[in-house]
């Protein structure tokens, strides 16, 4: 048993250097490109997702203030006269 150990650190310390290639330290151009293609494809969808969210928030803003106008108009509507009003004196006759 301990001689399949010490063969086994005979063989590993045995490496030349200058024998490693690409793919011993790095995932190589084409990890690169996966890469790459993955921040597009996140820069895109985080573009998208601000736009729906903005054009969301935009129109529940509008509802808001519409139904705003809605109430201010029917407070106004309770508010003015019902009759016409005369120009000199300010009332309705």
């Amino acid at each position: 048993m301990s001689t399949i150990f010490a063969s086994l650190a005979v063989v590993s310390q045995t490496t030349k250097l200058g024998t490693e290639t690409s793919s011993d330290y790095g995932p190589g151009f084409l990890g690169f490109i996966f890469t790459a293609a993955m921040v597009v494809a996140v820069i895109f969808l985080i573009r998208d997702m601000v736009r729906r969210v903005r054009r969301v928030r935009y129109t529940s803003e509008a509802e808001a203030k519409q139904q705003d106008m809605v109430t201010k108009g029917e407070q106004r509507k309770l508010q003015e006269p019902e009759g016409p009003v005369d120009p000199k004196t300010d009332e309705t006759r």
